[in-house]
C-alpha cells in the first residue's frame, strides 16, 4: 500500500512505535508473537512502512471472534485495564468481533474526528441530542454520548434497538414492521415532549420519524447526524426537505476502527469520507478475484472503486489488513483539510461490495 506524501512520515513512526509494542519478546501480545513465529520473520525488524504489513496477509477475522481479548493485548499495557472499553461488532458477516480501546485511544477513534468536522460543517452546539440507535455492546452508544457532550450538551435522549435482532427479522414481515414503529413510538415520545435539536440515528429510523413528525417539530431539528448503512443520494434530497435547518453529517466506520466523517457531499458523486490521523490506515486495493484473497497492497488508482483494507495502529490493539465488506471510491487527500489531521486518502460513496441478499438492516456498521 502506498502511503500519501503527507501521511506518509506521521504513518510510519506510528507504525514502528505499535510494532515495537506488540512485537517486544517479553511485553507484546500473544496473539502476534505467535504469529510471528509462525511466519519466520522478525517483525520488529522486517515491518518498516506501511507496505511491509502485507506480509501478515488478511487480517483473520474469525481470531477477533474467537479468542480472548487478552491475547491481542500486549503485556506491558496490561496495567490500564481500568481504561479500557470493551465492545462487540453488530455481526452483520458471522459471529460479532471483539474490539478494545483505551480511553484515549476512543476518543481519537470515535469523538476527535467528528468533532473536527462537525465544526467544519457548522454543526449546532449545545442543542438536545436523541440518539435512536444501538447501546449494549455497541461502541457507538457510548460514542454518541462523548460527540454530544464534546459540543456542550448533555447526554443523550436514547432510544435503544438491537441491530442483531433487527437483522434477524425478515423484510416485509410483521415482525420487523412492528420492531421498527416500537422504536420510532419511543423516538416520538421523547421528540413530542422535549426540545430536539440533533437527531443521530440510521436512515430507516429517520425517514419514519421525518414522515410522523409534525412542522414545526422538523424545523426545530438543527443537525442530524447519519450512520448505520449507506445513505442514497436520493435519501439527502428527502432530508433536505424534510428538515429545511438542519445541517447533515454522515459517518462512516465500525466498532473495530473508529468512525471517518463526512467532509463533503455531491448529489452525483455521493458523500466523501476521510480518516483522521493515522492511527487507523485506510486502503481501496483490489477486489479478490476467482476465489483468491485480497491482496492487502494492491491499491486501485484514483477515481477507481476498491474494497476498504484498514490498518489499526494503536497501542491496545493491532489489526493489520482487515478487509471490509464495502468498496469505495478512491479520491486523494483534501488539501484544505490537512492542516486539521485528514492526512489520508478518501473514500467516496461506500457501499457494500456485494448487494447482500438478506434483508437491509436496522444496524450499524
Amino acid at each position: 500500500m502506498k502511503a500519501t506524501t503527507r501521511m506518509e512520515e506521521p504513518a510510519t513512526a506510528q507504525l514502528q512505535r505499535v510494532i515495537a509494542i506488540h512485537f517486544d519478546p517479553e511485553g507484546g501480545a500473544p496473539y502476534w508473537l505467535a504469529r510471528e513465529a509462525q511466519l519466520g520473520i522478525d517483525a520488529r525488524r522486517s515491518i518498516r512502512r506501511i507496505e511491509d504489513l502485507a506480509v501478515f496477509g488478511p487480517m483473520d477475522a474469525d481470531a477477533l471472534a474467537t479468542r480472548p481479548v487478552e491475547d491481542f493485548l500486549p503485556r506491558s499495557r496490561l496495567a490500564r485495564r481500568p481504561e479500557f472499553l470493551l465492545a462487540e461488532t453488530g455481526g452483520t458477516l458471522g459471529r460479532p468481533k471483539f474490539a478494545v480501546h483505551r480511553a484515549d485511544e476512543f476518543h481519537a477513534a470515535f469523538v476527535e474526528p467528528f468533532v473536527i468536522a462537525a465544526a467544519r460543517a457548522g454543526f449546532p452546539r449545545e442543542e438536545n441530542w436523541l440518539f435512536a440507535g444501538p447501546t449494549g455492546p455497541h461502541i457507538i452508544g457510548r460514542a454518541a454520548g462523548a460527540c454530544a457532550r464534546a459540543l456542550g450538551s448533555p447526554d443523550p435522549f436514547r432510544v435503544d434497538f438491537d441491530p442483531r435482532w433487527a437483522k434477524a427479522l425478515a423484510e416485509g414481515s410483521f415482525a420487523r414492521e412492528r420492531y421498527l414503529r416500537h422504536i420510532a413510538a419511543q423516538a416520538l415520545n421523547v421528540i413530542e415532549t422535549q426540545r430536539v435539536g440533533v437527531i443521530f440515528s440510521t436512515p430507516p429510523v429517520l425517514r419514519r420519524l421525518g414522515e410522523a413528525m409534525p412542522a414545526l417539530k422538523r424545523a426545530a431539528v438543527k443537525g442530524i447526524h447519519l450512520g448505520g448503512l449507506s445513505v442514497a443520494h436520493d435519501f439527502r434530497a428527502w432530508l433536505a426537505a424534510t428538515f429545511p435547518a438542519a445541517v447533515v453529517l454522515s459517518g462512516y466506520g465500525n466498532t473495530l476502527f473508529g468512525m471517518c466523517p463526512e467532509l463533503a457531499f455531491d448529489p452525483q458523486a455521493g458523500i466523501d469520507y476521510y480518516p483522521w490521523g493515522v492511527r487507523s490506515v485506510f486502503a481501496l486495493v483490489e477486489p479478490a478475484a476467482g476465489g483468491e484473497a485480497v491482496a492487502p497492497d494492491r491499491v486501485v488508482p484514483y477515481g477507481e472503486r476498491g474494497q476498504v483494507c484498514v490498518h489499526r495502529l494503536d497501542e491496545t490493539q493491532f489489526i493489520p489488513n482487515m478487509i471490509e465488506r464495502d468498496a469505495a471510491v478512491r479520491i486523494p487527500p483534501r488539501a484544505d483539510a490537512a492542516a486539521s489531521g485528514f492526512l489520508q486518502d478518501g473514500l467516496r460513496d461506500p457501499r457494500p461490495l456485494v448487494q447482500e441478499t438478506a434483508r437491509p438492516a436496522i444496524g450499524l456498521y
